[in-house]
């Protein structure tokens, strides 16, 4: 897997495979799309021993999305799903070592979380955990003293534009958009329409301060029909509002005061939509109120 960047971390990695001090389990944090996933799994192929595609050696947890009444949200990791990871984890491993890697770890339920919490007591001799996570504070404190805590931080714009092929037309804007995250990044430059739809969602930002009430509940009332997609926009509108607040960049005529109100209020709807079951609709449109 070609991964971007990090190279202290993976250079940290390797050393701990070459002198046999690899810990049981790991904890990579930061920000979404920043690499935790594509680093986890690189290392956990290194520690199995094997490189195929298909590889009953590395287990991964993720969590579940569900689709309700047309809305479309990431389910919350369940005791469940644990309980069959340590079944998986008491088998023998048929290479190296056996890799568990839990994504949105930030996800697991109490429940699940004191499950996995006697898997990490009690680990076995040839199985490694690897926990990726965007927010530690949701992860139980005696998970976290378990486990080594690496963290990853965004790249800088050099780094995210060594990245990008020559010759790519929107270069400056693959990098704006990308936040330091390579993995937006590599979103943006295998699917046009990424790029497009952060574009198209800041001209949308723009128009929200001329539309009617009216208009604003009925995008209310289409964004509230996919949560995922709401939470991604409003992620756009608070990038969008914050290089025009620190750089001037992004065509927004307001206040500072104003986006500084707005960059809170949307912070406060994105908790409310990722961590409540709060009427999506109803957050969306008393977000809209503000505008």
């Amino acid at each position: 897997m070609n991964i971007i960047g990090h190279q202290k971390i993976i250079k940290l990695l390797n050393r701990s495979i070459e002198k046999d001090a690899v810990n049981h389990s790991y904890l990579f944090t930061g920000p979404e799309s920043v690499g935790k996933f594509a680093l986890a799994f690189d290392f956990a192929q290194k520690l199995s021993g094997s490189k195929e595609k298909i590889n009953p050696d590395i287990e991964i947890v993720a969590p579940e999305i569900s689709e309700e009444k047309g809305v479309i949200k990431k389910k919350d990791i369940k005791i469940e799903r644990i309980k069959e990871l340590q079944h998986w984890a008491s088998l023998s491993a048929q290479g190296a070592r056996k890799v568990a890697i839990i994504d949105d770890a930030d996800r697991l339920t109490q429940a699940a979380q004191n499950s996995l919490l006697k898997i990490l007591e009690e680990p076995g001799d040839n199985v490694v955990m690897i926990l990726a996570a965007q927010n530690e504070k949701k992860i139980l404190p005696t998970i976290i003293s378990r486990c080594q805590k690496i963290r990853l931080n965004p790249l800088s714009d050099a780094k995210i534009a060594e990245a990008i092929p020559a010759g790519i037309a929107d270069k400056n804007d693959i990098i704006f958009w990308s936040l330091g995250r390579p993995g937006i990044a590599v979103k943006m430059l295998s699917d046009k329409s990424e790029l497009e739809l952060r574009k198209e969602s800041a001209k949308e930002l723009a128009d929200l301060f001329s539309e009617n009430a009216a208009d604003r509940f009925s995008l209310a009332e289409n964004m509230s029909k996919d949560v995922s997609k709401a939470v991604e926009k409003i992620k756009f509108w608070i990038v969008v509002l914050r290089s025009s607040l620190y750089s001037g960049v992004g065509g927004v005529e307001i206040s500072d005061q104003k986006k500084f109100s707005l960059i809170e209020k949307m912070s406060e709807s994105l908790a409310l939509l990722r961590e409540t079951n709060t009427n999506a609709r109803l957050i969306l449109e008393n977000l809209f109120l503000e505008f």
